[in-house]
């Protein structure tokens, strides 16, 4: 396990996965991540090489069918730790013989969380290490404990302090989890939307052009977790629907899960990333704990 400390926070991550398994806040004595318990036992899962579901559970390469699970395979995998300091880390996944059996491409993602003050920096770089071109979707789905016994979902609201209307255009999902080709607009107030559990009901709220900024907080408090997202065009919000879950995972996407009625082409996914031999690309997010309203 890994530690890094700041005057205002204390961060710890597991090699597995790359995995945030703590972010304690000092000054307020309390934990502000998700500890891993029913009924979501991950944390802060790292979504690589696709984020969500697949029609089928696989998608094809060169007319060549591969099996892909729900995230990819980042999430349970072994890192690397190259480096470790008082208040910054950097883990790295290199493709391996296991990998190329789901994902036959060869790349290294190094994964590199720091603190400054009562922020967490995190930065996500993926590297192309082969000879063709290579396709993937990242995500990050931290789960932040937010609710105390005393209080309830419907006592929080999600902001989204950067747009100009009260409205978002929202993704629509099948009841497999699919991507459906129809979108629609989720009506805001005063840019927020007060939380429910009857939101997830269809699984995960997911939204696209939310000028990459997001605030959770309490209602009437001006304190909460802002997130910044300037490299992901989508933001899931998750909870498990009718479990009673004390968290609320807000999760930056780069791309969309599989679609209804589509086994995937990796290579002609028009929202997928790619990177040419040798190149590389850096995702950003900035998650701030002691952030006053907007």
């Amino acid at each position: 396990m890994l530690c890094i400390e700041s005057p205002k926070l204390r961060v710890e991550i597991k090699e597995k996965g790359a995995e945030l398994t703590s972010v304690y806040d000092k000054e307020k004595g309390r934990e502000m991540l998700w500890q891993g318990e029913k009924p979501w036992q991950e944390q802060a899962p790292i979504l690589f090489p696709f984020v969500g579901r697949l029609q089928g559970k696989h998608y094809f390469y060169n007319e060549k069918k591969y099996p892909m699970g729900l995230h990819g395979f980042a999430k349970e995998s072994l890192f690397r730790v190259v480096e470790c300091d008082k208040n910054s880390c950097l883990l790295e996944l290199r493709d391996t013989a296991l990998s190329r059996v789901s994902y036959p491409f060869s790349f290294r993602l190094r994964q590199s969380y720091k603190l400054e003050g009562a922020n967490l920096l995190v930065e996500t770089k993926v590297e192309n290490l082969g000879v063709e071109t290579i396709h993937f979707a990242l995500g990050f789905h931290p789960g932040f404990h937010i609710f105390s016994e005393e209080e309830k979902i419907s006592d929080f609201e999600v902001g989204f302090p950067k747009l100009k209307e009260d409205k978002l255009e929202q993704v629509y999902f099948s009841e497999d989890c699919l991507t459906e080709k129809e979108r629609g607009y989720f009506s805001l107030k005063n840019k927020s939307v007060s939380l429910s559990s009857a939101l997830f009901r269809k699984d995960a709220l997911v939204f696209f052009g939310t000028e990459s900024a997001v605030f959770l907080h309490k209602k009437g408090e001006k304190g909460g977790i802002y997130m910044e997202y300037p490299d992901y065009p989508y933001i899931g919000l998750w909870q498990p629907y009718k479990k009673s879950a004390s968290f609320l995972c807000i999760e930056p996407w780069t791309s969309l899960p599989g679609r209804v009625g589509v086994e995937e082409d990796i290579a002609k996914r028009e929202d997928f990333i790619t990177l040419l031999p040798e190149e590389e690309r850096s995702f950003h997010i900035k998650i701030s704990f002691s952030f006053c309203s907007f």
